[in-house]
Formats: C-alpha cells, structure tokens, sequence
C-alpha cells in the first residue's frame, strides 16, 4: 500500500506516503455509508458528495486525510483522491476540504493548514473568491463541477 496513518502535526492521525508518488497517480478512494443531512451529527466523520448527500466514516485512511489550502492531492473520477504533483516518501496526504462543501449555511473552521498561501479559513466552495474556485475548479468532487463548471 502507498500510503499509511499516523499522528500528524495539523489534527491528530493523518495519512502519509509510503513511498514516493507520482503526479497524477491515484493514492485512494473515498467511501462510507450514504446518508442525508439530517442523518450526519457534526463531530463524525463526513464527506458531501451531493447536494443532500454524504459518505459517513469508513473506518479506513480516508476518514484521516487532512486539509491543506495547498494540498497535493485533489480529487479525479468521482471520489478518487490523485497526486496534484510529486510526493515524497513520509509527506502528509492532504486535500483542500472547500473542494468538497457546498452548504450555505457552513460556518466554516480555523485553518491551521501552515500553508504560505493558507486562506486562514475552511469554509464552503459558494463562499470563496472566484479566483479561488477558478484555480480549484480541476479538483473538484463532481457535483461541485457540475453545479459551478457545467
């Protein structure tokens, strides 16, 4: 396997390579039970895949991959996280969570990302500047495309 969990700096557990990977190279696959919002508490695991929908915790390392306001990895095919570049052997897995969420009414984290170009922020993908989505816009879960890049 590419990649492995253990305690991360940012937030607890993260994931991290193995070995190095290669741009473009697909590192895992998103998965959990299906629900609706209205089944989904806040402090369990979540990822909106849908205007209403939501993968709850899988109990695998996608349930640990961290944020990252410049992160190497993005999604590609649906719910298939790949190597935006480069990753060297030991470096922390990490997606930029606004690629995800689409709630209106999200209120948004602190970000604790240490990016230089940290946004300080986590909020929902309706709510960053254009320029943002623009540059976010390949990396996008599909639903998110669709609704913003059809």
């Amino acid at each position: 396997m590419k990649i492995y969990i253990k305690s991360s700096l940012q937030h607890g557990k993260g994931v991290f390579a193995r070995t190095n990977i290669s741009a473009g190279e697909s590192i895992l696959t998103f998965s959990g039970p299906l629900q609706k919002r209205a089944e989904i508490r806040e402090e369990d695991y979540h990822l909106q895949v849908g205007v209403d929908l939501y993968l709850g915790a899988s109990g695998e390392a996608d349930d640990y991959v961290n944020h990252s306001c410049d992160p190497n990895t993005g999604f590609r095919d649906g719910l298939v996280l790949v190597a935006r570049r480069d990753i060297g052997a030991d470096e922390e897995i990490t997606w930029d969570y606004s690629t995800a969420i689409d709630e209106d009414d999200f209120p948004g984290f602190a970000c604790c990302c240490g990016a230089a170009t940290c946004r300080g922020v986590v909020r929902s993908f309706r709510h960053l500047e254009p320029e943002t989505r623009e540059r976010l816009s390949d990396w996008l879960l599909p639903y998110l495309r669709e609704k913003y890049f059809p």
